[in-house]
C-alpha cells in the first residue's frame, strides 16, 4: 500500500471522531523467512516477498507438516508513545495467494536479538517459545486471520504494550494452520509494499447521529480494500498535513490529520 493509501485508510478510521488525530506508521525494519521441516532449512533475506506456506502429506492414516515459509518480521518501537486506549495494528500485504484449503494465519511475538544477516541458529532460538505455543494451541496467546482476501490485519495492541518498555524492537512470526497445503506470498519491506504496525488512539465517543469509523480489525481489512479501488483526482483527496517519506524507508513517520 503507498503512502497515499495508508493516509486515507488513518483518516477514514479517525473521521468523526475528535477533530485532530496523531496517528504513527512505523514500517518493517527487519523481514526474512525460514523453512522449517523440510529436510533443508535456510533463511531467506533480501526478498521481495515473504512466503508463509505448510505442506501437508498423508500416509497410513497419519499427516505430516513442514513448513516452507514462515516470515520473521520485526519493528523498531522505540520512542513511541502508546497508552492503554491506543489500538494497534499489524498489516500485510498478499502478492500471491496458493492454497486447496482455506487456512488461519496466526501472529506470535518472539525474541528479537536478530537481524536479516543472522544464520538460522540464531532465528530459530528466538522463533522456540512461539512455536511451543503453536504446540500447545494455545490460542490466548495468539492473533489469527481466516478471512483469505489480500490485506491481512492482525489486532496486536496488547502485544505491543507488553513490549513497550521492555526495549525498543518487537519481533513477530507468522505462520499458516491447515489440514492441507497452503501457501501466500507477502510483500517485504525490499518491495516497498512491506508490512507495517499502525498506531492510533481509539476514536473518542460519538453520537448517535455520527458516522462510526471502522475499529474491529475486520472494518479495518476493509477500508483497506476500499481504499485499494479507490480512484479519486488529487482535488477530492482530503488534505493530510504531515511529512512525506520514502515507502522504502526504515524511519518511523508520523501524520497529524486536520479534518475540516
Amino acid at each position: 500500500m503507498n503512502r497515499r493509501g495508508i493516509i486515507l485508510l488513518l483518516l477514514a478510521i479517525v473521521l468523526a471522531g475528535s477533530a485532530q488525530c496523531v496517528a504513527t506508521n512505523i514500517p518493517a525494519a527487519q523481514d526474512v523467512y525460514i523453512s522449517m521441516g523440510t529436510g533443508d532449512e535456510k533463511v531467506y533475506n533480501q526478498t521481495d516477498t515473504l512466503l508463509c506456506g505448510i505442506n501437508v502429506t498423508r500416509a497410513n492414516n497419519t499427516s505430516v507438516s513442514n513448513y516452507p515459509g514462515a516470515p520473521i518480521i520485526q519493528f523498531d518501537i522505540s520512542g513511541i508513545n502508546i497508552t492503554d486506549n491506543d489500538v494497534a495494528i499489524l498489516v500485510l500485504k498478499a502478492a500471491a495467494v496458493r492454497q486447496t484449503d482455506p487456512s488461519t494465519m496466526v501472529l506470535l511475538t518472539i525474541g528479537s536479538d536478530w537481524n536479516e544477516e543472522s544464520d538460522l541458529t540464531t532465528i530459530l532460538l528466538n522463533i522456540l517459545p512461539a512455536r511451543n505455543i503453536i504446540k500447545k494451541n494455545d490460542l490466548t496467546q495468539m492473533s489469527s486471520n481466516t478471512d483469505g482476501d489480500k490485506i491481512f490485519a492482525f489486532d496486536v495492541s496488547k502485544k505491543l504494550m507488553e513490549a513497550y518498555g521492555k526495549g525498543d524492537k518487537i519481533s513477530f512470526l507468522l505462520e499458516a494452520i491447515s489440514n492441507s497445503s497452503s501457501e501466500i506470498d507477502f510483500y517485504s519491506r525490499e518491495s516497498g509494499q512491506g508490512p507495517y504496525l499502525m498506531i492510533m488512539p481509539y476514536p473518542a465517543n460519538l453520537g448517535s447521529d455520527q458516522i462510526v469509523p471502522p475499529t474491529s480489525v475486520s472494518q479495518i481489512r476493509q477500508t483497506f480494500a476500499l481504499v485499494e479501488n479507490v480512484n479519486q483526482t488529487e482535488e477530492t483527496v482530503p488534505v493530510a498535513i504531515g511529512r512525506e517519506a520514502d515507502p522504502k524507508s526504515d524511519e518511523k513517520t508520523e501524520q497529524k490529520l486536520t479534518l475540516p
